[in-house]
């Protein structure tokens, strides 16, 4: 399951690679979950056409803005890839997604990929990315949360530490693999209720997500 530091990386390397290429032509496999005729044709009609202008993360989510001021947000769950090709020749299983794209006289193709079908392809306008914001918490990442702001955001929740990590709405990017390194690196019992976890265990468990996030994003991540 791709968390925050899989996640960024796949967004840095889009950010180096896809920004000012135009949308030429868009292909939605038919076995896709794109139940709705109608919706799958308006999906197409906004995507072509329209030139990448920047690409960002929000929690476990890419997004891919256009000049449009549409936001495609692509969420990768349990077997989502993002594939960037410019060999027409390869041929990748599990196609869901084909985005065909040109700048000048360049051509790629970013492809994605889902074996599973749990991925989720979403088209906003600009004023949704505040609704999706709202769905969740604190990018630890990102932003500078104090430890007693930490403390008082887990303690939010009356359930164990390690489910109260996994709640996206209490901090986000956070999943399963990096969860358990920084309870282990803290010393914590991932069954201990978050009543129970003070200001010092709570200062050491945020140096801890932070370090494990950024070793994650130095090495690319760690899943396959």
């Amino acid at each position: 399951m791709p968390e925050l530091p899989e996640v960024h990386t796949i967004v840095e390397d889009l950010k180096n690679n896809i920004p000012g290429y135009e949308i030429k032509k868009v292909h939605i496999s038919n076995k896709y979950k794109v139940d709705d005729a109608d919706l799958r044709h308006l999906l197409i009609k906004i995507l072509e056409g329209n030139t990448i202008v920047n690409v960002s993360r929000l929690a476990k989510n890419i997004l891919i803005k256009l000049d449009s001021g549409h936001i495609l947000r692509i969420h990768l769950a349990m077997t989502g890839r993002i594939l960037i090709r410019n060999d027409e020749k390869l041929k990748d299983k599990w196609i869901r997604m084909i985005l065909h794209l040109t700048k000048e006289k360049k051509k790629k193709k970013l492809v994605f990929s889902d074996m599973r079908m749990f991925g989720k392809i979403e088209l906003l306008q600009e004023k949704d990315s505040s609704r999706l914001n709202n769905k969740y918490g604190p990018d630890i990442y990102k932003q500078d949360v104090s430890p007693k702001e930490f403390l008082n955001i887990i303690k939010s929740k009356n359930t164990n530490i390690k489910n109260a990590l996994l709640d996206q709405k209490v901090i986000s990017g956070l999943g399963n693999i990096y969860v358990t390194d920084a309870l282990f690196l803290s010393g914590i019992h991932p069954l201990t209720k978050t009543k129970h976890i003070n200001i010092k265990s709570a200062e050491k468990l945020l140096e801890n997500i932070k370090g494990v996030l950024e070793e994650g994003i130095k090495h690319r991540g760690s899943t396959l």
